[in-house]
């Protein structure tokens, strides 16, 4: 078995010499798949992502939590925020290992990358470990209560504060309110 990341290699262009046939699709009756009929190998299950959610690889906008939010209810807010924003959800693997999430939102490990040109909003509390997954990132908009976070070396926008008091506050700005906020809050400019 191979894998590649989508995002390694640029898409190709269709020359006008290019042949494409259609490759054929065969349904396969899971119901023979007992250890008798195939052997050393081993059916365990069938799974398909959550759809609530949108994909990770596609995404302009993503919101991403941690373990820092202590439990699966407050990664909800995380969820209502990217609800908000129109964003995908993400969270690293501490809040994966965690059971907060499953393991398909996982945005920090070499078999996903975000897309080109997407923006992060970064929202955690334990110690930022590694870029792997959002070195293409557009721009990165880190919450976290310590000032000295290293998340914040290679955050665009910094929102220094207590997360449990930020993201709820941001989730019930108003929509006209938003760009207010980010000029007030995390550029430290106009108030508005």
């Amino acid at each position: 078995m191979m894998t590649i990341r989508s995002t390694s290699f640029p898409v190709a262009p269709i020359s006008d010499n290019a042949r494409s046939d259609a490759a054929p699709i065969f349904q396969v009756d899971l119901s023979a798949f007992d250890e008798d009929a195939i052997g050393k190998s081993r059916y365990i299950k069938q799974s398909s992502q959550n759809t609530e959610w949108q994909d990770l690889g596609n995404a302009r906008v993503v919101v991403t939590g941690g373990q820092g939010l202590k439990s699966a209810d407050n990664f909800k807010m995380i969820e209502k925020l990217a609800e908000k924003l129109g964003a995908a959800v993400g969270a690293i693997r501490a809040a994966v290992d965690a059971g907060f999430v499953p393991n398909d939102l996982q945005v920090v490990k070499l078999e996903r990358l975000l897309p080109q040109n997407c923006i992060l909003l970064w929202v955690f509390l334990e110690p930022f470990s590694t870029l792997t997954g959002m070195r293409d990132t557009k721009v990165i908009v880190a919450v976290n209560k310590d000032a000295d976070a290293p998340i914040f070396q290679v955050a665009d926008y910094r929102l220094v504060g207590d997360l449990f008091e930020a993201i709820p506050e941001l989730i019930q700005l108003p929509e006209k309110k938003w760009i207010c906020y980010f000029y007030t809050k995390l550029l430290d400019s106009v108030s508005c």
